[in-house]
């Protein structure tokens, strides 16, 4: 084990910021990798007349031309995604559905990149057909696959954005939290010419709208995303487009005809007249976003595909008010968003979510090259790439180019201030020079609104021959618009306590102070010899004081003790000293501990905790209730304490789940756990 020494406290961070999709953001991570020479990484999707993949190509069956002049293909790489999980009879279906709350930073290089977008246009009658268009697209992620929500107006959309996770509940949880849709044009001799069927959109060309003038935020959204994944290198990206309307043009006329009939703007909801009034004006903005917006996804290699929520479009559902001439205009506009990029449409079917298995077979497989480029210099001029194969009748999907050890987007701030932080915990994928695994654990703090966030980070160390090391951390906590809003930097030094080596565990405690909310974690190791890696989570913070029944996250301790450092960094809230281990052995010990909150209003009143194991066949094999008493809320928290009996389960995986009942009220917590055989 090796012996920790704390060496310095706290430092905060108050400018760090991680973007997330919805803002402007840029990428972070080099367009090439090194493998002996400066190689130019370049992921392909070779597609049949179908649309389907076509496999069994080989490094001869391409030609690569950078600048219109071949290159030789140094890397050849085909990539197989792993389809989606299914559930397996006799399998328990948590094995598949519950997120380990322990995560780690062995993130594929490979699997795909989906953006989940609602736009402003979904109408409140299409909301559900929109959230079922969302769920079957996180039902279709792989095990490698990571998948963000984001919406294509803040002012329009009262949703809040997750950023990419693999975690499915989280996912879907975003997707399913309310959050406002387009405005519907009321009837009236004053309404919108066009609008014979009272549910038509208000205002679809973005004449009066302030949250998406012109349209125009549609184009500013996918364009920030492809800029923000453009240089994730091997992963497949795509948007999900889920909206009901797209402003494909204009004519120079502009919306004079319109405004001769329309009732004068209402102060209280036109938050924009001019310049949109302007003839000419909208047409102009349009060509330059459309163009700039093409350019990025066809940097970024960023397919987006149309999910239309309307159903089979009828004149009682038109979103254009029922006219035929808008209809057709409105389903060629969302062909043409699917067509800019070469992605699909999917429209006029009371079934889209049906599709999307389709639209997710096109990258089940695909190719990574790489090519020496011709002019290794980091100059930042852009490289046009071209790909071509030796097949008949396919389609190829790839990078328009790149530029020359460029990281960020023209004009673009970068997206951490700090330079001790920056090379941690930027970026849209974690570094992984070093495996790691944290843990996050809300906890009240006594008389406060705030919670402390316990982070634990786990970090194996190599053989060391007994020297001495300090190792920097750093967590931050991010909001859901991406600002820093808390971070803490510490440094520890490590020695190990055998000479003759063998690796060993560590594990560095930190903790932030966050009011209630959904944060983004990111925790940085700066390890000296370029050794830098980082660790991506989310934690939901409750409002523990107001609500009437509600759990802490859960601490486990475990026997043998991993080396952690400062020991009492959560002396205050915790009995324990937790850990991110979750592999335990029969002949060790485990503990469990949590709190359990009530209404810090409210008088005090007894609770039953039930503790439950279930193995992977979904079997009970081990059930506990507690009964709390009034007495026990002390500050309107009691203690909850667990010996989990590891010495009577077989070896395998478990999982722990703790729950507390006040007459109808319901708080429930989870944990998975690996027993591991002496």
């Amino acid at each position: 084990m090796p012996r920790l020494a704390f060496f310095r406290g706290t430092i905060t961070f108050a400018a760090l910021v991680v973007p997330l999709l919805h803002q402007a953001q840029t990428p972070s991570t080099q367009p090439t990798f090194r493998l002996g020479v400066n190689v130019v990484q370049v992921d392909v999707s070779v597609l049949d007349d179908q649309r389907r993949p076509v496999r069994g190509l080989t490094a001869a069956d391409f030609t690569v031309l950078e600048d219109g002049k071949p290159r030789p293909v140094a890397v050849f790489n085909p990539i197989e995604i792993e389809e989606h999980p299914s559930r397996v009879d006799g399998v328990a279906s948590w094995v598949r559905d519950v997120t380990p709350e322990v995560t780690t930073n062995d993130v594929r290089p490979e699997g795909r990149l989906v953006v989940i977008m609602f736009d402003w246009s979904i109408r409140p009658e299409d909301q559900g057909l929109a959230r079922k268009i969302a769920a079957a697209a996180v039902d279709e992620l792989g095990p490698g696959d990571l998948a963000a929500v984001v919406f294509t107006s803040a002012f329009s959309n009262a949703g809040i954005p997750q950023n990419f996770t693999s975690d499915r509940a989280r996912l879907l949880a975003a997707i399913d939290r309310p959050f406002a849709f387009a405005l519907v044009e009321p009837c009236g001799i004053l309404s919108d010419p066009r609008n014979h069927n009272c549910v038509m959109l208000k205002d679809p060309e973005g004449y009066e709208s302030g949250g998406c003038l012109c349209g125009l935020c549609v184009l500013d959204a996918i364009g920030r995303v492809a800029d923000a994944v453009r240089d994730v290198p091997g992963r497949r990206k795509s948007v999900l487009f889920i909206g009901s309307y797209f402003r494909a043009s204009e004519s120079l006329d502009g919306p004079t005809s319109l405004r001769e009939v329309r009732r004068p703007k209402d102060p209280a909801s036109a938050i924009v007249g001019p310049p949109a009034d302007r003839r000419g004006y909208c047409s102009a903005q349009l060509q330059g976003a459309r163009e700039k917006m093409v350019r990025a996804t066809s940097l970024a290699n960023l397919t987006v595909d149309v999910l239309d929520p309307v159903g089979i479009e009828t004149p009682s559902n038109s979103p254009m008010g029922g006219g035929l001439t808008g209809q057709l205009e409105r389903r060629d506009g969302l062909a043409v968003l699917a067509d800019l990029t070469g992605g699909r449409a999917v429209i006029n079917t009371n079934a889209p979510e049906t599709h999307v298995a389709e639209l997710f077979a096109e990258s089940h497989s695909y190719y990574l090259l790489g090519f020496p480029p011709a002019d290794p210099t980091p100059n930042g001029r852009f490289h046009k790439i071209e790909v071509k194969v030796d097949r008949r009748g396919v389609s190829i999907h790839t990078r328009a180019g790149y530029y020359a050890g460029e990281t960020r987007a023209a004009g673009s701030k970068p997206t951490v201030v700090s330079p001790d932080a920056s090379a941690a915990v930027d970026g849209i994928l974690p570094r992984t020079d070093v495996p790691l695994r944290v843990n996050v654990a809300p906890f009240a703090l006594p008389g406060r609104p705030e919670s402390a966030v316990a982070i634990v980070l786990n970090v194996p160390q190599p053989p060391s021959a007994g020297k001495s090391e300090p190792v920097k951390v750093l967590a931050a906590a991010f909001d859901r618009n991406g600002r820093s809003v808390a971070s803490e930097q510490q440094t520890v030094g490590v020695t190990s306590q055998s000479p003759a080596g063998g690796n060993t565990t560590y594990e560095v405690l930190s903790r932030l102070v966050l009011a209630p909310g959904r944060y983004e974690i990111r925790v940085g190791l700066d390890a000296g010899r370029d050794q830098r890696a980082s660790v991506y989570t989310y934690v939901d913070v409750p409002d523990f004081t107001r609500q009437p029944l509600s759990l802490s996250g859960i601490a486990l301790a475990v026997s043998p003790a991993v080396g952690a450092a400062p020991a009492d960094a959560f002396k205050d809230i915790l009995p324990v000293v937790p850990t991110a281990q979750r592999e335990i052995a029969r002949t060790g010990r485990a503990t469990v501990f949590l709190h359990v909150y009530q209404d810090a209003k409210a008088a005090a009143l007894p609770a039953t905790v039930t503790a439950r194991l279930t193995d992977t066949a979904d079997h009970v094999v081990f059930d506990k209730v507690t009964e709390l008493a009034a007495v026990r809320f002390t500050n309107h928290a009691a203690d909850y304490l667990l010996e989990i009996p590891v010495e009577r389960l077989a070896g395998g995986e478990y999982l722990l789940t703790i729950e507390a009942a006040q007459s109808e009220r319901v708080a429930r917590r989870g944990l998975r756990f690996t027993v591991r055989q002496p």
